[in-house]
């Protein structure tokens, strides 16, 4: 009895293990919080235990790594702590049926491991284990947030985020897990055990191989201002938002000064209002450190034919000269996805039925370098982010513009932060942020943060970027495609082999 229950016990703790290995980045504690899922599956007894077991390692995955989900409910949409308890614990639910999934599918080959065949073990683990993560980056818009790939940001693995990005990642880390967990559970066999220690290090040392490749060239410096409001979500959305928020920026940006190559760049939706609805007066004072040819990048609503779009304007003496609407918009906070209108009114949420943004947009000319924008949350979206690369044209900078004070001082500020600086490793470009609440940020392109704001404070972060340039990363040119058909291959192969296991096994007795 004590034995069933921990194995149960183990999966929901190691889940927050690896909610815990995020923020930051700890590759050692996902490996580990991963494998004792897979020692525990290997001790399953059929797919409805295996679903079960993987059902609560996501719950203590995402209860911990998600928790911000509360604080937005409750301190800004002033909802119950109860209710926003409950809205939480229910997102995290349904997440974590994706781990869930991926356990159930990882029992068809436990079979083969409990009669001495762990290879069909390890593969189709693995490969479900990938599969269902690149499964939850698109299914029903999509939510990737907190993928094992973030923690390996500063690992030996990030190595292989440019040819692979970081569906390829969440592979190789539930490998090298499940290879762990196999070492563990042979301890009584010798060779087995040496196989999956040269299979570790085989990953490792190949990871380590491609991070030291060089996939850019060094290409023109741009001069950025990057500036932080630290204006808090009920402060801005207050009956004096719209000063309050120009006040702080115009006295960020006033300090110091902007030099006519210089490029300033703002958070997302600066103003609480849109853009057409703001009044001359602030316009004019606001933007008038433009007029010497300098540009300033900011995010605000702006009017479509269709209604509101969240977007990026790039003002240069006075005027605005290039536009980009958010395509990827957040299901409750800027579309009504279909029956929870009465969620969205209960929350109160401003502006969320947005229009979305064409899937073709023209990059940013800064002058000496091309700039691909990313708003909010859309450089979660690793496949979206290759749309920037076409034959046309090839972005030397990726510049993020957020607003995480929804979110207040929580996990995701730097859960978000480590994601940018996956992006930047995935395509070899310098990325730059400014969030109103943090992180503020310029990530160079090995995924170093080269210069940080505080969270949580106002200020201007002052960087000289070297931009880039090259041939695409294999991962920009080819996306997940390959590593998606690769696991399906793997997932089929181990079935097949589990399958053949099984039959010469019947055939003996």
């Amino acid at each position: 009895m004590k034995t069933k229950a921990l194995l149960y016990f183990l999966p929901l703790t190691a889940g927050v293990l690896q909610g815990f290995s995020f923020a930051p980045a700890r590759a050692i504690l996902q490996l580990i919080a991963l494998s004792v899922l897979f020692i525990c599956l290997s001790k399953s007894h059929g797919v409805k235990q295996a679903f079960a077991q993987g059902f609560l390692f996501g719950l203590g995955w995402f209860c911990y790594a998600i928790s911000w989900v509360y604080v937005s409910i409750h301190a800004y949409g002033y909802q119950p702590a109860f209710f926003a308890a409950a809205a939480a614990f229910l997102f995290a639910a349904f997440l974590s049926i994706f781990p869930a999934a991926a356990a159930a599918f990882s029992a068809l080959s436990t079979p083969a491991l409990k009669k001495g065949f762990p290879l069909a073990f390890v593969l189709g683990t693995s490969a479900s284990w990938g599969i269902f993560e690149w499964l939850r980056s698109w299914v029903l818009s999509g939510f990737p947030w907190a993928a094992s790939a973030y923690a390996h940001v500063e690992g030996s693995l990030s190595g292989y985020a440019p040819i692979v990005g970081a569906t390829g990642i969440n592979f190789l880390s539930a490998l090298i897990a499940v290879l762990i967990a196999v070492f563990v559970l042979s301890f009584r066999d010798s060779t087995r055990r040496l196989v999956c220690l040269a299979a570790m290090f085989a990953v490792i040392t190949g990871g380590i191989f491609f991070g030291r490749i060089q996939w850019y060239e060094p290409a023109a410096q741009v001069h950025f201002q990057l500036i932080q409001g630290g204006v808090l979500q009920d402060e801005k959305f207050s009956p004096m938002g719209t000063l309050t928020s120009f006040e702080r920026y115009l006295t960020l940006m006033k300090e110091g000064g902007a030099a006519a190559e210089t490029v300033t760049v703002l958070p997302e939706t600066i103003f609480p209002i849109p853009l057409d609805r703001l009044p001359k007066d602030i316009w004019k004072r606001f933007t008038e450190g433009t007029d010497n040819g300098s540009r300033m990048i900011f995010g605000g609503f702006t009017r479509m034919k269709d209604g509101y779009a969240n977007s990026v304007v790039e003002v240069s003496k006075g005027r605005i000269i290039e536009s980009y609407s958010k395509r990827h918009l957040v299901p409750f906070g800027e579309y009504v996805p279909f029956g929870f209108r009465w969620f969205i009114d209960m929350l109160g949420i401003p502006m969320g039925d947005l229009v979305r943004g064409s899937s073709s947009q023209a990059a940013f000319n800064l002058g000496n370098a091309q700039a691909a924008l990313l708003l909010c949350y859309e450089d979660l979206f690793a496949e979206e982010v290759r749309d920037w690369w076409t034959d046309a044209s090839s972005p030397n900078v990726l510049i993020n513009l957020s607003n995480l004070g929804w979110f207040g001082d929580s996990l995701a500020l730097p859960q978000h932060l480590n994601i940018s600086r996956m992006r930047a490793i995935e395509f070899a470009r310098p990325v730059v942020r400014a969030s109103n609440t943090g992180a503020t940020a310029y990530v160079e392109p090995d995924g170093t943060v080269a210069a940080e704001l505080p969270f949580m404070a106002p200020g201007k972060l002052d960087v000289t970027v070297t931009t880039a340039k090259g041939a695409p990363t294999p991962y920009a040119r080819n996306g997940d495609l390959p590593s998606v058909i690769f696991m399906f291959l793997l997932f089929f192969a181990a079935i097949a082999l589990a399958i053949t296991r099984k039959t010469k096994l019947n055939r003996l007795q």
